[in-house]
């Protein structure tokens, strides 16, 4: 309980970050909703836009990636870099695809929108998330799993980065 109320304090922390101020520390925030109509997981990834810029730039080989909204060319970084650090894998260890819907810049913070179709259960499935963990030894990645009437958190650190899905 203890663990959940530090990471609470984090999350609220993350959202009082100023614009331009390098913040002492670093996490990712996502929500995972099964949309049962459509029988599709639908994902939000929120992380802090410096980061992220310096992940991408990373991997384009060092040269400088910028969100600056609507009209920039950072979506097929963004996705090639979610495809690497963000997956639900499947029993027999494939990893289920997903379409990238785009990203919107929030202050300091850049959400990050993808779906995967044709998802019908994830019960012994696997989460996998480490987002960030290439560049902070401190990053923390929150999830928020909702599935029918259950909701399950998880949390990835550089100890833990893949989670069972049972629901």
């Amino acid at each position: 309980m203890l663990l959940l109320i530090k990471y609470f304090f984090m999350f609220l922390s993350f959202w009082y970050s100023q614009e331009g101020k390098i913040h002492d520390f670093h996490t990712s925030l996502t929500e995972v909703h099964y949309n049962a109509k459509e029988k599709s997981l639908e994902i939000s990834i929120r992380m802090f836009t410096d980061d992220l810029e310096n992940a991408l730039t990373k991997l384009n080989n060092g040269q400088k990636v910028m969100i600056n909204g609507v009209n920039d060319k950072a979506n097929p970084f963004v996705e090639r870099y979610i495809q690497q650090h963000f997956a639900i894998i499947t029993p027999q260890k494939q990893k289920k695809t997903f379409n990238f819907i785009g990203k919107e810049l929030e202050g300091d913070a850049t959400w990050v929108y993808i779906e995967i179709p044709n998802c019908t259960s994830v019960n012994d499935h696997t989460l996998q998330n480490d987002i960030m963990l290439e560049l902070f030894d401190d990053q923390t990645n929150l999830v928020n799993f909702f599935w029918g009437n259950s909701k399950k958190t998880f949390l990835f650190n550089s100890r833990i980065k893949s989670a069972a899905l049972n629901f």
